[in-house]
């Protein structure tokens, strides 16, 4: 057997900005034992090409996608196929990573047809709409799984029990969480520089929250919620990060958007639109708590993030956040899109702040056992180097 620092990690991202997604990619690449090994194709230019070969990693972008018409639609996705086949076959062969279901269904059917080790970093959104799909599509999916894909890593224990439903072969199947550098998330100096930056005292309630600007991020919903809370005369403030990286449409008018919304419920003092943030445990140490109020949440890595700084959590009842917080022992869950119930929960904790850093106490306790980076990045490059048969 060779050596995996001897043998090429080839990672595929559909997204060229620095979403969820890629950024645990990029916590791979920084960590991996294949480091100096990696090659990134991305089908899109951005954020993350930069990040990447600041982390030594080669890139090369092949776009999947372009073209006005029908025909030139399909003669560039055939011209991708082939500029993705030549990269792949120039090179020694190692393990290829998927990092998204697109990317699965794109180069990951490449390096499949061209004998590579597939791995698919499954991130909890592709069989939870599988009931939605026609039955032929999911069974010729469940059979290339089965046949061509060397391992599954799927982030969640849910979606993995919908794999084994659907009939993928749970001998390929493999769970590893998300992970974060639990060392950053207690940095108390970055914190209190900017909460203080902001001129709110320790009398204000000051949420965080964090996630793309996006509307199935539900930032809507979290205004109204913090506009309810303060008509009941609870002090909400928030700290929102996150910028908008939407893929139809004008990001900034969405951005645009979501500033007059606030503006509108009375929250133009009291919010700090802080754009994009590489500093994300600042703004969770920054503040009281942590709020997620998506309507679509395949994971969360921001709810794992906000435990590992000892942040109570708030967050909408889906799977993905109940992978990661414990009711009631490490946070707090609301239906959906409900704003009134989200205030209820804000208000709840604004006046029982023991309980709220009990609860972030006990997060964190709970980050330091299931959701250390290090530790998981160690497994997920264990399973990449057994599906190539390397050492």
């Amino acid at each position: 057997m060779s050596s995996s620092s001897s043998v090429p990690l080839v990672y595929s991202s559909w997204y060229g900005d620095l979403g969820g997604g890629e950024l645990r990619l990029l916590d791979h690449v920084r960590n991996t034992r294949f480091a100096g090994q990696v090659t990134a194709l991305l089908n899109a230019p951005g954020e993350l090409d930069a990040a990447l070969k600041a982390a030594g990693a080669r890139t090369r972008v092949v776009r999947w996608k372009a073209g006005k018409s029908w025909l030139a639609r399909q003669a560039h996705w055939y011209s991708a196929k082939a500029r993705t086949a030549l990269t792949l076959a120039r090179m020694p062969r190692g393990v290829f990573v998927a990092n998204t279901f697109s990317d699965l269904e794109t180069t990951g059917r490449v390096a499949a047809a061209l004998g590579w080790p597939v791995v698919w970093r499954a991130r909890a959104d592709t069989f939870t709409q599988t009931g939605d799909w026609p039955p032929g599509r999911l069974r010729e999916l469940v059979h290339f799984l089965n046949t061509r894909v060397a391992r599954i890593v799927p982030t969640t224990h849910y979606e993995a029990r919908l794999m084994q439903a659907a009939g993928v072969k749970m001998s390929k199947v493999f769970v590893v969480h998300n992970g974060v550098d639990l060392a950053r998330y207690t940095d108390e100096a970055a914190g209190r520089a900017l909460r203080e930056s902001t001129g709110w005292g320790p009398e204000q309630f000051v949420l965080a929250a964090v996630a793309r600007m996006v509307p199935q991020k539900g930032w809507e919903v979290l205004f109204e919620a913090a506009a309810q809370a303060r008509t009941a005369g609870v002090p909400v403030k928030i700290l929102a990060a996150g910028d908008t990286t939407l893929m139809d449409g004008d990001p900034d008018a969405y951005r645009r958007s979501l500033h007059e919304h606030a503006a509108r419920l009375g929250l133009a003092e009291h919010v700090r639109f802080l754009g994009f943030r590489s500093d994300v445990w600042a703004v969770m140490k920054a503040a009281d708590a942590f709020v997620l109020a998506s309507l679509i949440e395949p994971f969360g890595t921001t709810v794992i993030e906000a435990m590992a700084a000892g942040r109570a959590v708030i967050a909408s009842d889906l799977p993905g956040p109940r992978e990661s917080v414990v009711e009631g022992e490490t946070g707090l869950f609301f239906p959906a899109g409900d704003a009134k119930a989200l205030a209820e929960r804000l208000a709840a904790l604004h006046g029982d702040r023991a309980r709220c850093g009990a609860l972030g106490r006990a997060g964190r306790a709970r980050a330091e056992a299931v959701f250390d980076l290090e530790r998981n990045v160690a497994e997920l490059d264990r399973h990449c180097a057994e599906a190539a048969g390397i050492d």
